[in-house]
């Protein structure tokens, strides 16, 4: 799918939701920014702003599951957001394990010499971007 288009991955919190896109032919995976919660409509509203202006073919979200691979409180929070989408999103929607990805999204940060406190919405964004090359390349 990586090869017919632009995928969305999103890293969905509770303040925030990261975003992320990739570049077909899809090995090259950038943050694309964040969007500040503020009601589901809202929420939805602005995920297909996104998926529209970068001509998307899929969304990727990403899930938290707990050690057993069964979701967790959180992960029920994003299965509404997931679920949103699939009702009114015009391409398909996916999701992927999204483990670690905040914490390695802000070693990246800090590896770079950014500093992650003065920077949320790009640990976000990082994250988001951490989703999508794990839905891409599952290895």
């Amino acid at each position: 799918m990586a090869e017919s288009g632009r995928l969305i991955g999103l890293d969905v919190g509770d303040r925030r939701i990261g975003v992320a896109v990739s570049i077909p032919p899809g090995s090259l995976v950038l943050p694309a920014g964040h969007i500040d919660r503020r009601n589901l409509r809202s929420d939805i509203a602005s995920i297909l702003e996104a998926v529209s202006q970068r001509q998307a073919v899929a969304i990727v979200v990403g899930m938290p599951y707990d050690a057993q691979g069964r979701p967790g409180q959180q992960a029920r929070k994003i299965q509404s957001v997931v679920r949103a989408l699939e009702r009114s999103a015009a391409v398909p929607v996916f999701v992927q394990d999204e483990a670690f990805t905040s914490s390695s999204a802000e070693a990246e940060l800090r590896a770079s010499g950014r500093r992650p406190s003065r920077e949320p919405g790009a640990v976000d964004a990082g994250a988001a971007a951490a989703i999508l090359r794990r839905f891409i390349n599952p290895d």
